[in-house]
């Protein structure tokens, strides 16, 4: 079986598992349907010794354990799957594979036509991330419309609220940037090699709202109405949300983030069924913004 067979049949199963505890047979079923769907399932038989290897693979691949209640003899994957980037590559796949069963996609799923801009970049970017290669670009400033040559050396990439950013050291003064994709032109890989950078992405972007960290971390205690409240809770804000209180009036949230533009954003789309109780700043910040809207609208 060619190496997409493989995993894809890993993926069916973890698919499977997560949604629906089976005993081997069941599971056998479901994965040679797949496969055969996918013509994958010529000359192939699913024996339980191949199943044995596929739980290894599954495990050291994507840290993801199968595990056996030996009560209802059924396999079953019941943790959260921690690492963000195979939980994202499961879900897509579960909707890839949901779009294609339905032969065609209307009427049953309509997908949003709105798309990120600059993904064409990414397979750029990331070798030269993997290759430690210097690369330069133009980067335009949206919010000043200022336009500057750049070269940095590239760290990684990070995603946020549907865009995408690279994250680099910029050669001109040695600090570490982000860089959302849909605003780089002129990309070119070097081939001047540099030395690893030692920065901890996950760590250094852990409390922020989308990409910016330009003010310090600070605790954030927000009043949503009981409505917008079963939305907040279904989809948290943030990693570090807390529920406070949780009441037939008021859901009240507790959130550890930087308090940039971006929250601020996204408070406003909230409209009347959000209240900013602290950090005073912020709620002062809020207001001013109100003020403003209503100037406009006055």
């Amino acid at each position: 079986m060619a190496k997409v067979g493989f995993y894809k049949r890993y993926l069916y199963i973890v698919d499977r598992l997560k949604s629906v505890p089976s005993n081997f047979q069941d599971l056998r079923k479901y994965v040679m349907v797949k496969l055969e769907n996918d013509d994958l399932g010529d000359n192939f038989d699913y024996s339980a010794r191949t199943f044995d290897r596929d739980k290894k693979d599954i495990f050291d691949l994507f840290g993801i354990l199968i595990q056996y209640n030996r009560k209802d003899k059924v396999y079953y994957i019941d943790e959260e799957i921690e690492d963000t980037s195979v939980s994202r590559m499961v879900e897509a796949f579960s909707i890839h594979q949901a779009i294609k069963e339905s032969n065609k996609i209307s009427p049953s799923i309509y997908l949003e036509n709105r798309k990120a801009t600059g993904i064409h970049h990414l397979n750029g970017l990331l070798y030269a991330i993997q290759n430690n290669w210097q690369i330069s670009f133009t980067h335009t400033k949206f919010w000043e419309m200022e336009i500057t040559q750049r070269t940095v050396k590239p760290i990684a990439i990070k995603e946020s609220q549907h865009r995408w950013y690279l994250i680099a050291e910029d050669n001109k003064d040695g600090q570490i940037k982000n860089f959302g994709f849909d605003r780089i032109t002129n990309l070119k890989i070097s081939d001047l090699k540099f030395k690893p950078i030692i920065f901890n992405v996950q760590k250094n972007y852990q409390h922020a709202f989308g990409v910016e960290t330009y003010h310090p971390a600070q605790k954030v205690v927000l009043e949503f109405s009981w409505q917008q409240g079963n939305y907040i809770k279904s989809f948290p804000l943030h990693s570090s949300q807390k529920v406070i209180s949780d009441s037939e009036d008021a859901l009240v949230i507790e959130l550890f983030i930087h308090t940039t533009n971006d929250i601020v954003m996204e408070l406003l789309k909230y409209g009347s069924e959000v209240e900013v109780i602290e950090p005073q700043k912020l709620k002062k910040e809020i207001k001013n913004r109100i003020s403003q809207m209503m100037k406009i609208y006055s």
